[in-house]
């Protein structure tokens, strides 16, 4: 049983970590209600870092990360995040 749950964690490295940094600026948004706007720039560095992981990441390890081809996910993960980015830039300047 906890050699099966060591291995589910080891194919979900990547997933984790993105989910660890989301996790952190949720909990940072709770201790400061009013830093949305760095908690948005921070969201956009996991949605980014996401795609960097899905890009540079086996398939056998990238887990949940996972839902098209490997460049496609990559695409739509560096958009998303680049987005997220610019349009905090842009209201925070």
């Amino acid at each position: 049983m906890l050699n099966r749950a060591l291995r589910w964690i080891a194919e979900q490295v990547a997933f984790l970590a993105v989910l660890l940094v989301l996790t952190g600026a949720f909990g940072y948004l709770v201790v400061e209600p009013g830093r949305w706007g760095r908690c948005a720039g921070v969201v956009a560095v996991a949605v980014l870092l996401a795609a960097l992981l899905r890009a540079a990441v086996p398939p056998m390890r990238v887990g949940l990360l996972a839902v098209r081809s490997r460049w496609m996910d990559a695409a739509c993960y560096f958009a998303l995040g680049g987005a997220i980015l610019a349009i905090d830039l842009r209201l925070h300047a």
